[in-house]
């Protein structure tokens, strides 16, 4: 009933730009009800509109009726959702009408039908049919038909809440439906993975790639039938060795170093106006050598994803994967007086720092092996069916 009214709603509003006539013209009798009865609201002397609505309300009820009137006559079970959408689509439209002045009502002669008993039948008997038929597609124990099942459950869910026992039927067909895939990883590199690479990588965050109907392990859950597995083949591990690289240069710069007097020709004190001595600031040129140093070191991980059919076993494609992790520290020392130093340069004065062990370094490409894992499988999630 809520579906029915939204739409009905929505496309009074959507009638906004054309003409009540033209939208009765056009068989869109809905709109044209519902422009009309907005008009009247307002004027219910405009006699034009009452004629348009007259005839809408008539036409519109009579396709519904006529309708109905075939979809019973063919004693077909499943009539019995659009059944109720038309019941109730009459409901609301005479609910409509009746809000018009009471003398536009008089004018078209209103009398109002009661639908309750029509609206309530048809949705007990939808209710019915969609429970039965999900129940009969359960029962076929097949993927796809649990699906279908799971939909035709939240239609009942739809009309009665607490419906029998919809809810444990909606658990099992979203179990049933359900593609399993399970993520695993294998390392074929000759080198030794370091102790926690597996169990830190199976932290992926492939659980936020989950859907209705996708579910994705990292961890084999018991008695679970996997529909498919992502292999994640590691096939090359690669540390590169310690590079230093070092660059030298001089910065000098030119400061205040005290004063002196100043004389004059003969090698007396020069004086000021005021009789005082005049003195003038010594300079002098100070200078720092500099030695940058650049640290690296990087580890590279490559391998492919393999997407199997787990039932088949077939290959269904492989993409490749790479990460590397990079260790890199610039730092500078300065051999002279520091004050000759650019700001830029004093900031990044420092030290060196021990380099990562290879198997640290390993370890460091973990995250990037996971988030490009992560993307991978979420490019190709329309593999799994």
């Amino acid at each position: 009933m809520k579906t029915i009214m939204i739409l009905l709603v929505s496309a009074i509003v959507l009638s906004g730009c054309a003409s009540s006539k033209t939208l009765l013209r056009q068989g869109r009798y809905d709109e044209a009800i519902g422009k009309t009865v907005r008009k009247l609201k307002k004027n219910s002397d405009k006699t034009k509109q009452i004629d348009i609505l007259a005839e809408a309300f008539k036409l519109a009820n009579e396709r519904d009726l006529e309708r109905i009137s075939f979809l019973k006559k063919t004693g077909q079970p499943e009539i019995w959702e659009e059944v109720f959408d038309r019941y109730s689509r009459l409901k609301y439209r005479q609910d409509l009408v009746k809000t018009a002045p009471s003398e536009v009502l008089s004018i078209i002669g209103f009398v109002p039908r009661d639908y309750d008993n029509d609206v309530i039948e048809a949705k007990r008997k939808a209710a019915e049919y969609f429970y039965a038929h999900a129940t009969d597609l359960l029962s076929k124990n097949d993927k796809y038909m649990a699906r279908e099942a799971y939909e035709d459950l939240l239609k009942v869910r739809g009309y009665y809440p607490n419906y029998k026992d919809v809810e444990n039927l909606l658990n099992k067909a979203l179990f049933l439906g359900t593609t399993q895939v399970l993520f695993k990883m294998n390392n074929t590199a000759p080198v030794i993975l370091p102790a926690g690479f597996e169990e830190e990588l199976l932290k992926i965050a492939i659980k936020d790639l989950n859907t209705r109907w996708i579910n994705f392990d990292v961890r084999e859950v018991q008695d679970r039938d996997y529909d498919n597995f992502i292999l994640l083949n590691i096939r090359v591990i690669d540390v590169t060795p310690e590079r230093i690289r070092e660059q030298a240069w001089e910065e000098s710069k030119v400061v205040e170093d005290g004063w002196k007097y100043v004389y004059d020709a003969n090698g007396n004190v020069m004086k000021d106006t005021a009789g005082n001595d005049i003195k003038e600031t010594k300079y002098k040129t100070i200078s720092c050598k500099v030695l940058e140093t650049t640290m690296n070191k990087s580890a590279i991980v490559t391998g492919v994803l393999d997407f199997y059919d787990n039932h088949s076993k077939q290959l269904l494609k492989s993409e490749p994967i790479t990460a590397q992790s990079d260790f890199n520290h610039v730092f500078i020392m300065g051999m002279g007086d520091l004050n000759a130093l650019k700001s830029e340069t004093r900031q990044r004065l420092g030290k060196p720092v021990p380099f990562p062990g290879d198997l640290d370094m390993i370890m460091m490409s973990n995250d990037i092996l996971k988030d490009v894992a992560k993307n991978i499988i979420h490019n190709n999630t329309y593999l799994f069916k």
